[in-house]
């Protein structure tokens, strides 16, 4: 393991290297830096001699700022307008509230400047936890809140970073899940619009899509896989796209419903029938989904119960800061409506 590198040519060691030299965990390297726990005299040693040998210089700002508890967990979204993360809080804040710690949201325009500012900005608060959603592979906006010994919580991706618990989905099985649904209709020409870069459970998911392809002998076409932002504009834009080929697809895959509600209003406005024309798909069973007139067709993946999850996993550690980093996986079913 090394430091990380950045564009300038600098590195900045990290607390993750530390521990990985000292062969020690992330909280062992925490506690022996604060003082808060105690660690034996040869644990302490080692974890000094890797700190001088990398030249680490630890987080004092963010550590300093621990202080007393303020029964509080920072929930980081992409975008709260999307009503998928109203119904993630809504299931962490039914695990929070019972033992007296409230939900505070943020949304970070998939930003990840933007998510290390608020990362810094929480710690300052003095917040007890931090869950983070959002789709990307580089995860040091959460350093400084692993350096601070403040539990984190990953939701949607799974994470490069040891110290870190994850909530995530099987998006690859959903994907293929999404996908054999639509061979079973008699759909055999299948496009999929997702988001605007091939990271996270969307890349995941369309990864699915070419399994279920491929297992049924089918050719797979790269100009039926768009990208585009993950909203409504983006899935009217994709869908665009597609019926713009010479060979439309008959059926659309989308990554989220947001996004297949605006595939499905693009097609409905050119005078397209929906799902004889052409059939469609969306992820997540947002409220939204079931409203819509086709209704949507949908890969449900319990939003509010991978919520409760997460935060279970956050004060679970908030009461055992020597438990390791956990792993939650969910399964996804398919809601079957009117759009297929």
């Amino acid at each position: 393991m090394t430091a990380r590198r950045f564009a300038d040519g600098k590195q900045r060691v990290r607390i993750v290297d530390v521990a990985a030299l000292a062969g020690v965990s992330i909280t062992t390297v925490s506690h022996a830096l604060s003082g808060r726990r105690p660690v034996s005299e040869r644990t302490r040693e080692k974890v000094q001699r890797a700190i001088e040998e990398l030249s680490y210089r630890p987080n004092e700002a963010a550590r300093s700022l621990r202080g007393q508890p303020t029964t509080t967990v920072a929930v980081i979204v992409p975008d709260i307008t999307n009503p998928f993360y109203p119904q993630l809080a809504r299931g962490m804040q039914d695990v929070l509230s019972p033992k007296g710690y409230q939900a505070l949201i943020c949304s970070s325009d998939a930003e990840p400047v933007s998510r290390r500012e608020i990362v810094e900005q929480m710690l300052a608060r003095r917040v007890d936890g931090i869950c983070i959603s959002g789709y990307y592979d580089d995860h040091t906006d959460a350093e400084p809140a692993v350096d601070a010994g403040v539990p984190v919580v990953l939701f949607g991706h799974r994470s490069p970073y040891p110290g870190i618990s994850t909530v995530t989905t099987d998006d690859v099985g959903a994907g293929r899940l999404a996908t054999e649904h639509l061979l079973s209709r008699g759909r055999d020409r299948i496009g999929f619009i997702t988001g605007p870069s091939d990271v996270g459970p969307p890349a995941d998911r369309v990864a699915g899509y070419r399994a279920a392809l491929a297992a049924a002998g089918i050719r797979i076409d790269d100009e039926l896989v768009v990208h585009g932002a993950i909203s409504r504009e983006g899935g009217a834009a994709g869908m665009d796209r597609l019926l713009a080929l010479d060979r439309p697809p008959q059926a659309v895959v989308c990554t989220n419903d947001f996004v297949a509600i605006g595939a499905m209003q693009e097609a409905l406005d050119r005078g397209l029938g929906v799902p004889e024309d052409v059939a469609l798909v969306g992820f997540d069973d947002i409220d939204a989904a079931a409203l819509v007139r086709p209704a949507l067709t949908t890969i449900a993946v319990a939003i509010r119960r991978q919520g409760q999850a997460a935060a279970q996993l956050i004060l679970d550690r908030i009461a055992n800061p020597d438990q390791p980093p956990q792993a939650t996986l969910f399964g996804t079913d398919l809601v079957q409506r009117q759009s297929t």
